[in-house]
């Protein structure tokens, strides 16, 4: 993302109306205190690949700006309800691998995002070689910092960034190290893991707070990550552990818990992001976990949303993204099973993912079918909050 040059001026934005934005935030605020709402809040992503494609778009800042801002208008457009203003600065998963060093792998395929090439650990006696890389000098960190800041300049004070993309400790160790050696190492090197994940942690925290400086402040966020669902105030936490779903519960809490506790303890209780499935599920709101809801893959997920009730019963709520294709009619049964499956103990928010392929009036249909479920399974509900 290091291409592109900043512009000059404001986007042209649709008018937003800052009271009914308040409004729509309250009701979220609300699920997250596990108070009644007369209908379950939805979220929505939008993307656009109709003029650029994906590798474009994160290769460059300017283009992908342009692009939310597309997309911001669309939905403001829309969305009669729920949604909440946010772009997106996203330049793949790899942005700490690449502070470490490493380069970007693009596949033949213009719609498939990078991931970092090659595995910089091989053996135990590389990891103390690791030097503390800084966010506004290394790897792609300075560029996303720069397109935040034109982000926040460029666009209504009203529209929220999400963060960058940074996974979380454990998923860090996993791109640095060789696959085998990460997993045996949790077995027979766990010293040497524990000062790993200690500089990953370092790292990811010092990301995190350049990104509020860059943006102005925690508030301009939907969260510290990539997250778009708007968090409340004082809970943009937010760590990815993709990891924790191959490893055992007493991995996750040697390995995981405390590094991802620290992330919440600095930027608010918040979210934790594990596509699934969910091995550790009843020890991510452990107490003193920081934790307070659960991001997750519906197709990864699916299995387990009632193990996932019995985890957050009363305590958090759990976000569900629709991200794998997945057509209106199917989106649609997802949610009423979903929604099924943790009623009426545990909130559930849909992250519906759009784009340039989806016609207006399929979207402005589906969210009114939703709209008509999310009430029904309000009203379902045991809310338990003050």
């Amino acid at each position: 993302m290091a291409t592109g040059e900043p512009g000059s001026g404001a986007f042209r934005i649709r008018d937003i109306d800052r009271s009914e934005m308040e409004r729509r935030k309250e009701v979220f605020r609300r699920v997250w205190r596990n108070r009644e709402v007369e209908r379950l809040p939805l979220a929505f992503w939008c993307d656009d690949f109709g003029r650029y494609s994906l590798r474009e778009q994160c290769q460059n800042g300017g283009l992908q700006l342009e692009v939310m801002a597309g997309c911001l208008n669309r939905c403001l457009e829309l969305f009669d309800d729920d949604y909440i203003p946010h772009a997106r600065i996203w330049p793949g998963y790899a942005t700490i691998a690449t502070m470490f060093g490493m380069e970007l792998h693009w596949s033949d395929d213009p719609a498939q995002p990078p991931g970092p090439r090659g595995c910089p650990i091989r053996e135990l006696g590389q990891l103390d070689s690791l030097k503390r890389p800084d966010p506004r000098r290394d790897g792609l960190m300075p560029a996303n910092l720069r397109w935040l800041a034109e982000a926040a300049r460029r666009l209504p004070p009203e529209v929220h960034l999400t963060g960058i993309d940074l996974g979380g400790p454990m998923n860090t160790a996993k791109d640095l190290m060789d696959t085998n050696l990460l997993y045996t190492a949790l077995i027979d090197a766990p010293e040497a893991m524990h000062r790993l994940l200690e500089l990953a942690l370092d790292v990811q925290m010092d990301c995190y707070r350049e990104i509020e400086r860059a943006v102005g402040g925690s508030d301009r966020l939907t969260s510290i990550d990539f997250d778009p669902i708007w968090a409340p105030e004082g809970h943009k936490g937010f760590v990815s552990d993709d990891v924790c779903a191959a490893v055992s519960p007493d991995m996750y809490r040697v390995f995981s818990a405390p590094y991802n506790r620290r992330i919440f303890a600095e930027f608010g209780p918040g979210r934790l992001h594990n596509c699934g499935p969910h091995p550790s599920a009843h020890l991510y709101m452990a107490p003193g976990s920081g934790c307070r809801g659960l991001n997750c893959s519906f197709r990864y997920t699916r299995p387990e949303f009632p193990k996932l009730r019995e985890a957050f019963r009363g305590r958090g709520l759990v976000e569900v993204m629709f991200d794998n294709g997945e057509s209106p009619e199917e989106i649609l049964a997802g949610y009423e099973e979903v929604a099924a499956a943790l009623a009426p103990d545990v909130a559930t928010v849909a992250l519906i993912i759009i784009s340039d392929a989806n016609p207006d009036d399929e979207v402005r249909d589906l969210h009114q079918d939703l709209k008509v479920a999310a009430a029904r399974w309000a009203r379902e509900m045991r809310w338990t909050g003050d």
